[in-house]
This record gives structure tokens, C-alpha cells and sequence, in this order.
């Protein structure tokens, strides 16, 4: 593609986030026709080893781990792994809106690490359009009404811990190595880490599968769409960073949201409306300060 690697970037990032969307709903989906939580996942990882390995072997990269980066790699793949447990953990103990709000505050984890490690200057007009973003996710998402968990709140909190630095940790690798080559390694160390949790503790974890049709397609598409969108965002990032990739990424909520309405018949309230529209608009005067800054 002949477009310029910022439009190129935007563009990975924005389409990362559509398919990050079809993840929540093709997950209730799974579960809904028989999916256990464990399953889900573990099918998530398999399924993404299984469409990066063609992809690395056509474009002859190789599937060894470089000796230097095997602790990096598998401090990603751990990252990762406890960023879903602690977020399913945590909605067993806090609204589920709570604790989506607390890991899409992640950009300001992102940009506040940066910013004092001196990385990446950020502007006060950057600094206010991120909580202008966070503003409109509360509105859209929280309503104001569950229960405040201590316990849950701190799992909540863990995860955006893991959320940040699996977001730093992994955009520095995926420079190295390129993101389908991270994915491919995230991917085979979730597997193998879930495989032994089941091969140890059997009756700790249920292996049950969707009993229809439309569970197994389900489950494809959460494992295809979300080893997707993963490799999107930091082949994105590669090319924007990972501030805006992380700012950009607060969109896929929005575009959840529009794909409940058509797959599960959910519709938006006119205060959740008005947080769509507060993100959107708030998401587009950042890239518009963030060029801003860069011309300066």
C-alpha cells in the first residue's frame, strides 16, 4: 500500500479495534451455547498459532525464539495470560462496566510511563483529551450503580498494571521482531502455559466445548478476530507508537457497542450516545494535537 506510514499506522489500529469488538460478542456467544470460560481461552491461543504459523513460514521468518529475547517474550506471554484472568476474575467482585473502565484507562498508564521515563514528551492538550476520553467511557459504559469491592477493585487494578507493560513491553519486541512473530510466541506460551494448568489440575478447569453450530463458529471468530486485532495494533504502533496506538485503540468499545446493536439487538441510550460521541471527538483532537506537536 502506497500510503504514508502514519496513515498506514492509523489505519492498522482503527481496524485492530473493529475486530477487537467482535471478540466480547463472539465470546458471550461461545458461552452462551456451551463454552466454558476455559475453553474460550485456551481455543483463543490455539487458534492463533494456527493462522500465524502459515503466515511466518510464507514470508520465511522463522519460528526460533532468539536466545536474548526468550525472557522477554515469555514476560509478554505472562502479561498477558494474567491480564485475562484478573479481568474475567474481577467481574465475579465489580460491575462489569467498572472494570472495563478501569483497563481502558491503560493509555494513561502507557503515556504516564513514557512521559516519565522521558520517552515521550506529552502535552497538557494531549493530557486533557485523554481524560476527556475517559470522561466519555464512563459515561457510556458505568452507570453509576454497582457495589465498590475492595478485593475486585485490586484484581481490576493488577490487570491494568499487566495491561501497561504488556502493552510497552511487547510494542519494544514487536520493533524487533515484527508483531506476527510476537503474536505466534504469545500465542504458543498461553498454550502451552493453559495446557499444563489442565494437564495438573483437571478438575480445577472444564474443557467444555459449544454444543451448536453457531458456538463453534463462535469460537473461531473470537480466537481469529482477536489474534487479529492484536497483531494490527502493534504492526500499527510500529509506525504511530504506542501512545496514539493506545489512544486510538479506545475506540473499539465504540465499535463493540454499534456490533451489539446489529448481532445481539442492544440499543444505546441517549446518554451512552453522548459518550460515543465525547470518545470519538476526543480521541480526534489528540491526533490532531499530537501532529501538532510534531510539527513544532
Amino acid at each position: 500500500m502506497n500510503l504514508p506510514k502514519n496513515h498506514l499506522g492509523m489505519m492498522m489500529v482503527l481496524v485492530s479495534s473493529v475486530c477487537f469488538a467482535f471478540v466480547p460478542n463472539s465470546a458471550k456467544i461461545a458461552m452462551d451455547e456451551g463454552s466454558s470460560l476455559f475453553f474460550l481461552i485456551l481455543s483463543r491461543y490455539a487458534i492463533g498459532a494456527f493462522f500465524l504459523l502459515p503466515l511466518l513460514f510464507l514470508k520465511k521468518t522463522s519460528v526460533r525464539i532468539p536466545t536474548h529475547l526468550i525472557w522477554r517474550i515469555v514476560v509478554s506471554g505472562l502479561l498477558a495470560l494474567f491480564l485475562l484472568a484478573a479481568t474475567y476474575h474481577a467481574v465475579n467482585f465489580l460491575d462489569v462496566g467498572l472494570v472495563l473502565l478501569i483497563l481502558y484507562s491503560f493509555p494513561l498508564g502507557v503515556a504516564l510511563v513514557f512521559h516519565l521515563t522521558g520517552k515521550e514528551r506529552i502535552k497538557q492538550s494531549q493530557w486533557l483529551c485523554m481524560a476527556m476520553v475517559m470522561i466519555g467511557l464512563i459515561i457510556m459504559i458505568y452507570d453509576g450503580q454497582a457495589k465498590i469491592n475492595l478485593y475486585g477493585l485490586a484484581v481490576s487494578f493488577f490487570g491494568l498494571f499487566c495491561f501497561v507493560f504488556f502493552i510497552i513491553q511487547s510494542n519494544v519486541l514487536a520493533l524487533t521482531i515484527g508483531s506476527p512473530s510476537l503474536n505466534f510466541f504469545i500465542s504458543i506460551s498461553g498454550l502451552t502455559t493453559l495446557s499444563l494448568l489442565f494437564l495438573f489440575f483437571p478438575h480445577s478447569t472444564s474443557m467444555a466445548m459449544p454444543v451448536s453450530a453457531k458456538g463453534i463458529i463462535a469460537i473461531f471468530s473470537n480466537g481469529f478476530f482477536y489474534i487479529l486485532s492484536w497483531v494490527l495494533f502493534f504492526e500499527g504502533a510500529r509506525h504511530i507508537g504506542a501512545i496514539r496506538a493506545s489512544m486510538m485503540a479506545c475506540v473499539e468499545p465504540l465499535f463493540a457497542a454499534l456490533l451489539a446493536m446489529f448481532f445481539l439487538s442492544q440499543i444505546l441510550s441517549v446518554t451512552e450516545w453522548i459518550g460515543f460521541i465525547t470518545v470519538l471527538s476526543s480521541i480526534y483532537l489528540f491526533e490532531k494535537f499530537s501532529s501538532e506537536h510534531k510539527q513544532e
